[in-house]
């Protein structure tokens, strides 16, 4: 997606379409939450007590973040996102705690912020713009 420079100057010179807020806050959010499961890997395989279940399932967690905020350009960027969310909410519907209302809270961003007319135009065709 490209759209002309407004205003004169190089006019004829084509930029990216600048990425909606709601996207651009998203992305934001799965490249934390990598970073926060990245390092909770590295403090579970660096543990003694520490189980090979956890450290495999916090690096799977991160990959998979990795991913969403890696695809952000991308037409199917929204359905991994979709898909990761509810398994972060609900696999912190056993805790009640904390936890909980972190992992609802970024199921219902996701939702919301994914489905506002600026992000379903730009993940939709080039000529779908308005």
């Amino acid at each position: 997606m490209v759209v002309r420079v407004p205003g004169g100057g190089y006019g004829d010179h084509l930029r990216p379409h600048p990425t909606p807020t709601p996207v651009r806050v998203t992305v934001l959010a799965f490249a934390l939450l990598s970073l926060l499961f990245a390092l909770a890997t590295a403090h579970r395989s660096l543990a003694t007590t520490g189980s090979l279940g956890a450290v495999a399932f916090f690096a799977v967690m991160a990959t998979a973040c990795g991913l969403v905020a890696l695809a952000a350009r991308r037409r199917w960027a929204p359905y991994p996102a979709y898909a990761l969310a509810g398994l972060l909410a609900a696999a912190s519907l056993g805790l009640l705690g904390a936890i909980t209302i972190v992992g609802l809270g970024l199921l219902a961003w996701v939702v919301l912020a994914l489905n506002t007319r600026s992000a379903r135009d730009w993940f939709g065709r080039p000529g779908r713009l308005r």
